[in-house]
C-alpha cells in the first residue's frame, strides 16, 4: 500500500505535510525531514523518491548514529584498496556512489560528527566525491534528504552542527507531526496494522472491542507510529479471540511501569539505562531482540547504548 494514498484517508495535519511532500518530490533541492523518532521519517523519505524522477533510480538509506565516525566516512565515501589495515582487495564503493542518479537518505544527520559534516558539505558543494585513501574525485549525481528528530538550530548554537550545513540542507524542510497530535490516525493505523499481522501470521481477528480502542486513544505514543505498529504486532500474537481487548494491549506497559516504580529513586536516564541494560542481557547481546522488548528501533538503541557507553553483552 503506498503510504501516501494510505495516509490521505487520515486528519487534515498529515493530508497537508503529504500535499507539500509530493510538491517538494518534483524538485531536485535537498530536502530536510524534522519529526520525533517513530514518526515514519523513512517511509516520507522513500515516498518522494518514488514520486519523483528519479524513481526509476536507487534509493540508498543510512542512519548516521548506527555506525562509529571511522566506519560511517567509509561507508558513506568508500575507500581505495589499501586505504588502511583490513581494506577490501580493490577496495569499496561508496553509498554516494550507489546512489548516483538516486536517492540518498541521511538519517539522524544531527548525529554526523562535525569531521564528517564538513566533508558532506563539500560533496554536496562540488557534486563530486572521494573515496579514502584515494586522490581521484568521482562526479555523482544524486538527490539528497536528510532527517533529523533534534532542533537543528540549537544544535547549531550549541556547536555540535556546522552552520553552513544546516543551510544547506534546509532548502525545503518538511515538519511530520507526532502521533499525539492527530489521535484521529491512531484507530486508522491500528487496524491497517491489524490486518497486516494478523494476516502475517494465519491469524482471523476481526477488530478491537470497545475498552481496547479506548486505551489505545489514551497513550501519548512518546515512540509514534512505530511504537503504535509494535503494540499491535504483539497484540496479534498473543490474542486468542476474534477481537483483540485490553488485556492483549497492556501488557508490555504494565511491565515498564512496574520497572520504573521499582526504581523511582532514579533518575529518568538512569532508569533508561537500566531497562537498556536488562534488555540486552535478556537478549544476550541480540539488538533486534532487545529493541523489541524496549518496544524502539534498533538504530534508536545503538544511540542509546552510545548515549551511555553501555557494551555489547554476549552469550
Amino acid at each position: 500500500l503506498h503510504f501516501f494514498c494510505f495516509f490521505l484517508l487520515f486528519d487534515l495535519k498529515i493530508f497537508y505535510t503529504i500535499e507539500i511532500a509530493k510538491k517538494y518530490s518534483q524538485l531536485d533541492s535537498t530536502i530536510l525531514i524534522f519529526g520525533e523518532s517513530g514518526t515514519g521519517k523513512e517511509i516520507f523519505a522513500q515516498s518522494i523518491h518514488n514520486e519523483s524522477k528519479r524513481k526509476n533510480g536507487p534509493f540508498v538509506a543510512i542512519n548516521c548514529a548506527a555506525l562509529p565516525e571511522n566506519l560511517l566516512e567509509s561507508e558513506l565515501f568508500g575507500y581505495a584498496e589499501g586505504a588502511f589495515t583490513g581494506a577490501k582487495k580493490g577496495g569499496k564503493v561508496g553509498l554516494f556512489e550507489l546512489a548516483h542518479n538516486g536517492t540518498i537518505f541521511l538519517d539522524e544527520i544531527s548525529e554526523m560528527p562535525l569531521s564528517l559534516q564538513s566533508k558532506l558539505l563539500r560533496v554536496m558543494q562540488e557534486k563530486k566525491v572521494m573515496r579514502l585513501g584515494d586522490d581521484k574525485l568521482i562526479p555523482i549525481n544524486i538527490r539528497i534528504i536528510c532527517a533529523t528528530n533534534r532542533d537543528l538550530l540549537k544544535e547549531v548554537n550549541n556547536e555540535n552542527f556546522r552552520q553552513d550545513l544546516f543551510y544547506r540542507i534546509n532548502i525545503l524542510p518538511l515538519f511530520i507531526p507526532p502521533l499525539r497530535e492527530r489521535k484521529e490516525d491512531i484507530i486508522p493505523l491500528a487496524e491497517y496494522f491489524l490486518k497486516k499481522y494478523s494476516k502475517l501470521i494465519g491469524k482471523n481477528i476481526l477488530g478491537f472491542t470497545h475498552s481496547a480502542v479506548d486505551y489505545l486513544l489514551s497513550l501519548d505514543y512518546p515512540g509514534n507510529v512505530r511504537e503504535l505498529e509494535g503494540i499491535i504486532e504483539r497484540a496479534c500474537a498473543v490474542c486468542e479471540r476474534k477481537y483483540i481487548g485490553i488485556e492483549d494491549l497492556i501488557f508490555k506497559y504494565f511491565e515498564i511501569n512496574q520497572n520504573k516504580i521499582k526504581s523511582q529513586e532514579l533518575s529518568i536516564e538512569e532508569q533508561e539505562k537500566n531497562l537498556i541494560s536488562k534488555a540486552l542481557t535478556e537478549s544476550k547481546g541480540n539488538i533486534s531482540l532487545a529493541a523489541k522488548l524496549l518496544g524502539i528501533h534498533r538504530t534508536t538503541l545503538w544511540r542509546k547504548m552510545k548515549k551511555y557507553n553501555i557494551d555489547m553483552v554476549t552469550s
